[in-house]
């Protein structure tokens, strides 16, 4: 199944610490339902039937609910509303979007309490509204995860986190280590943690899972190196992207790898992994020089579970020639307000089956505010 991912814009009502994205991004408007809805059109055409629509907070988008319900009259079939949950606290919300058209839902909730959740994206209040509306989506029967976010304020907590929302009936998450950029930056003192601290927590928490026997969490934006007996549950670590597929094996979401601005250093070279892992995020490396002590990894690890494939030559996913996994756009991250319009940007990501590897291709436009003008 393939995917289409599209960011609204970098509007958001909270203000995480920790967040990859500028507040400064957030005085530029967000992508006009005109052009959202020929890329709907474009996708549905060319075959996709997933789409994630992500932010900033899209929760925030009165037209939202047009969008879903556009998408499910083209013929999507997982349309899922990446979010902080804030919004779906209001009386009637969760609701209103599924009414519209929305199948699943991933709510971002970074604690087990409102203090440190609430502390965390700086709103009062934000911890009881998410949950009321983890609540409601898990009453409507709709797809729901979770997203947590890790930093120095709540790794010590992260057992706690997931055994929260694991007894709320939750039982996909996705475990995030923070990026170096956007408004972390300015946060640094208090948020950052080392990979081996990260590591450590999320080894506790997937005891955590394993005990309850429940489905380990999906690990983002760490490389194996830092927790090897994990692999199989990392995401976007490697030049082949990775498959998340359901109870009966049928692809339901796709993790993009990105080449942009990664290296090999440290432990790089001695790495039974060199050949495929894309390496560290540069402003990653600059704070934790030649790979902050982690050890490469000694032997290629087992064949990943049920649950999850990454796309490699003699795979069995996808049949020879060249295909299309996944498209993402999205408005171009710190462009100021331009009368003359917004830039916009498309990642198409596309499969060569022969030879397992998957290459990235990106275009970018001005797209005239109130027009739609550009295929």
């Amino acid at each position: 199944m393939k995917a289409l991912e599209v960011l609204l814009g970098y509007g958001c009502n909270e203000k995480c610490l920790f967040c990859s994205q500028d507040l400064a991004w957030r005085r530029a408007p967000g992508m006009p339902f005109a052009l959202v809805a020929r890329e709907l059109f474009k996708a549905a055409k060319d075959g996709y039937r997933a789409v994630c629509f992500t932010g900033g907070e899209p929760t925030s988008r009165r037209d939202l609910p047009e969008m879903l319900a556009l998408a499910r009259r083209l013929g999507f079939e997982y349309r899922r509303v990446q979010t902080n949950g804030l919004k779906l606290g209001e009386p009637g919300a969760v609701e209103a979007l599924e009414a519209a058209g929305a199948t699943h839902f991933r709510v971002s909730l970074h604690g087990h309490t409102p203090e440190l959740h609430d502390e965390l994206v700086k709103v009062p209040g934000a911890f009881a509204k998410a949950v009321a509306g983890l609540e409601r989506i898990r009453a409507r029967g709709l797809g729901v995860g979770v997203n947590v976010v890790l930093n120095k304020a709540n790794a010590a907590f992260l057992t706690e986190t997931c055994e929260a929302f694991l007894e709320r009936g939750v039982s996909d998450f996705v475990l995030i280590y923070p990026l170096f950029e956007g408004d972390m930056v300015h946060h640094e003192a208090a948020m950052t943690l080392t990979v081996q601290d990260a590591a450590a927590a999320i080894r506790r928490a997937v005891a955590a899972f394993d005990r309850r026997g429940a489905p380990r969490p999906r690990l983002l934006n760490l490389t194996p190196c830092a927790a090897p007996e994990l692999i199989d549950r990392m995401l976007a670590w490697s030049a082949h992207s990775l498959l998340v597929l359901d109870a009966e094996s049928k692809p339901v979401d796709l993790y993009m790898a990105s080449h942009d601005d990664r290296l090999r250093t440290g432990p790089c070279e001695a790495c039974a992994l060199k050949d495929e892992c894309l390496g560290f995020k540069r402003s990653w490396l600059e704070r934790f020089p030649a790979g902050g002590g982690l050890s490469p990894v000694a032997e290629r690890p087992a064949a990943p579970r049920a649950g999850a494939r990454i796309l490699r030559r003699g795979g069995g996913a996808f049949e020879s020639g060249r295909h299309e996994l996944a498209r993402a756009v999205q408005p171009v991250a710190g462009q100021a307000a331009d009368p003359a319009g917004l830039r916009v940007e498309r990642l198409v990501v596309t499969l060569d089956a022969e030879t397992g590897r998957v290459h990235e291709g990106r275009e970018e436009w001005l797209e005239p505010l109130g027009e739609a003008t550009h295929a």
